[in-house]
């Protein structure tokens, strides 16, 4: 009798340490999708090209760059893509793959999502992409709502937890 009580909750104590194991190691589910309009993906079919930069840390063997972040929304929500630039198709236009997503709630009416012209210090870093508020009396933002680093060597998005330093380009300052 003691050994069918035991068993059980052996059972119940590894599924449940596996379960807290297999949370970080799940893939994302657009992993590897190629597109050239976002509407070709069938999960992101109901969103919109909002922006897009390419990060300009790795060139292929052509000399172009390799990556870029798109950031599309829908009327709810907004996601933003680490995607790579695929060689141009037969008609001269680039295809994206998916390597990476963040879903980001919609900004509010005092907030910018920056793409790539962010810096670090004095240091410009476009893998940098931040939610910054905005200040159009200022030529960098420099409050930081929240920051990621689009890691290209990783091939992932990284939520960043320390945001001191970093500031955004105010893209309409002085106009």
């Amino acid at each position: 009798m003691r050994y069918t009580l035991i068993i059980p909750i052996a059972v119940l104590s590894i599924c449940s340490w596996s379960s807290f194991n297999t949370v970080n190691d799940q893939k994302n589910p657009l992993y590897g999708k190629v597109f050239r309009e976002i509407n070709e993906i069938a999960e992101l079919k109901s969103y919109t090209y909002a922006t897009g930069a390419v990060i300009e840390t790795d060139k292929n063997t052509k000399g172009d760059y390799r990556f870029a972040a798109g950031y599309f929304t829908n009327s709810k929500n907004g996601v933003c893509i680490l995607e790579e630039l695929l060689p141009d198709d037969s008609k001269g236009k680039v295809k994206y793959k998916i390597l990476d997503t963040i879903n980001i709630q919609r900004l509010k009416p005092n907030e910018q999502l920056s793409l790539c012209n962010c810096k670090q210090g004095d240091k410009p870093n476009s893998e940098i992409i931040a939610i910054s508020r905005v200040d159009e009396s200022k030529e960098y933002f420099d409050k930081i709502v929240k920051a990621w680093r689009m890691d290209t060597k990783s091939q992932k998005i990284v939520p960043l937890k320390d945001t001191k330093g970093i500031s955004c380009l105010n893209e309409g300052y002085g106009i």
